[in-house]
């Protein structure tokens, strides 16, 4: 079942200027709005039109929202109901809630509320929406805002969903801006710790000493400076997550910490003289080659395979370029409700820029392409020139002088073939390996290769297939 990128509002509420105020603040959020002025007109447009989300009030002269609830929930059970209400008591939220409203507002309510309620509302509608798509057997395109339907995302979403349930340590490898803090959450809001507490820690950013202080806490007067005795992140996460980003950059003296929290799930203060013991779930990142670093001394080996339980690799974005429309038009929504400005699309002109560009910061760089096309766009829709002129210049060769004369020209052009060719080569493979599963035999006989003459062509230009767990 294909997510709708736009969704799609229904309003019911007897008084016009309601139903007009509250369209404005949903349009705003990137809504496509509908009003009825009364349950049973609503009745008809639900009949007419899908809607994902209804915003229904309780007092109404035709037919009141508790009839309208109860008819949603017999003949449109997927569509997301909030209730708009003045007279919000704690026996209507309840009786609301059994007819199946998901929220209410009560009245006066601010646009900031009003907002608030339709995003939780469009988020519930999207989990709605997966769960009919699984049952089907289709394959998901989302998981926990990780977004992406390509075969090498299909991977990562069977593994978060193996892992998330388990106690197991995870790491996460991919390269910078590939999503490692949201496969992070994603295995934590669906284990048994999704209600405790989540914390994320960029090793990269903090000293070796301060480390230390922020994970393991100190005693006071352990340093200069320490006052007070500091309660650390593993103790504050007692029972929940913590997140290691970029482990690598992590010395040794706390690496030794590290690897006894995980063997013993105790620790030791800094300055202190008593360990403290924790039940912490462990989830490592690193866009670094850990292997290497254990071979060269910078990172302990014992560390490593304590680390890497269950790995779990990320796909850069140029090796899933067929997820590019459908992370677009999501990135697109989540910029659209930060700035509040109606652009409802991008241009299929636009979008084969997008696919064309290598994308060395990966997703991230992907988002700030997006909101700064958002922030260009005057219209609804993103064109090629809301996009930085680097994406419009993609067919020029990187690396490539302009000749000056004829016999540089015809040497140019030669080259320029050779490289072409050999990219259009990488690609042609790559598709193919994508297609069907990174099964290499079965794309040898869709392309009509070989086997052995498709693994050549793997060597040549340095592809491998992605390794599951």
């Amino acid at each position: 079942m294909d997510e709708p990128t736009t969704p799609r509002a229904l309003i019911v509420d007897d008084e016009m200027h309601i139903c007009k105020s509250c369209g404005k603040i949903l349009a705003r959020e990137g809504f496509a709005v509908r009003s009825a002025l009364s349950g049973r007109a609503a009745i008809r447009l639900l009949e007419q039109e899908p809607f994902d989300v209804v915003f229904t009030d309780l007092k109404m002269a035709e037919m009141g929202g508790m009839e309208l609830l109860e008819i949603l929930r017999q003949r449109f059970p997927d569509v997301v109901a909030v209730v708009i209400t003045g007279y919000a008591t704690i026996a209507s939220v309840v009786e609301t809630m059994k007819l199946g409203a998901f929220d209410y507002l009560a009245k006066p309510f601010t646009h900031g509320e009003m907002a608030a309620a339709a995003r939780k509302a469009w988020e519930k509608r999207k989990r709605v929406l997966q769960g009919v798509a699984v049952a089907r057997g289709e394959p998901p395109k989302s998981v926990e805002g990780i977004v992406g339907e390509s075969p090498a995302m299909q991977t990562v979403y069977g593994l978060i969903r193996k892992v998330a349930p388990t106690q197991s340590t995870v790491l996460i490898i991919g390269e910078t801006g590939t999503g490692k803090d949201l496969v992070t959450k994603a295995i934590h809001a669906l284990s048994l710790r999704a209600g405790r507490r989540f914390f994320a820690v960029d090793c990269g950013t903090l000293s070796v000493s301060l480390l230390e202080s922020e994970l393991f806490g100190h005693m006071k007067g352990s340093f200069t400076g320490a006052v007070a005795t500091t309660t650390g992140i593993f103790e504050a996460a007692d029972g929940g997550t913590v997140f290691l980003d970029e482990i690598c950059n992590v010395g040794l003296d706390v690496q030794s910490k590290l690897l006894r929290l995980i063997q013993e799930r105790e620790f030791l203060p800094v300055g202190g003289t008593q360990t403290k013991s924790v039940d912490v779930r462990l989830v490592f990142a690193t866009n670094r080659d850990i292997e290497k670093m254990v071979a060269a001394g910078q990172f302990r080996e014992d560390l490593y395979y304590r680390l890497c339980v269950f790995p779990i690799r990320l796909p850069p974005l140029r090796e899933r370029r067929a997820d590019i429309p459908l992370l677009a038009s999501s990135l697109l929504a989540k910029v659209r409700a930060r700035s509040g400005k109606a652009v409802s699309s991008v241009s299929d002109a636009a979008t084969s820029l997008l696919e064309q560009h290598s994308w060395p910061g990966n997703v991230r760089e992907l988002e700030s392409v997006i909101e700064r096309a958002v922030i260009s766009c005057d219209g609804a829709v993103i064109e090629p020139h809301h996009l930085p002129r680097i994406l419009g210049r993609n067919w020029f060769p990187e690396g490539v002088v302009v000749p000056k004369t004829n016999a540089e020209f015809v040497m140019l052009k030669k080259r320029v073939r050779e490289q072409t060719v050999a990219e259009v080569e990488r690609e042609f493979v790559l598709q193919a390996l994508e297609r069907c599963g990174w099964n290499v035999t079965k794309a040898a006989a869709e392309v009509g290769l070989q086997r052995q003459n498709l693994q050549a062509l793997m060597r040549k230009h340095g592809i491998r297939q992605p390794k599951e767990h």
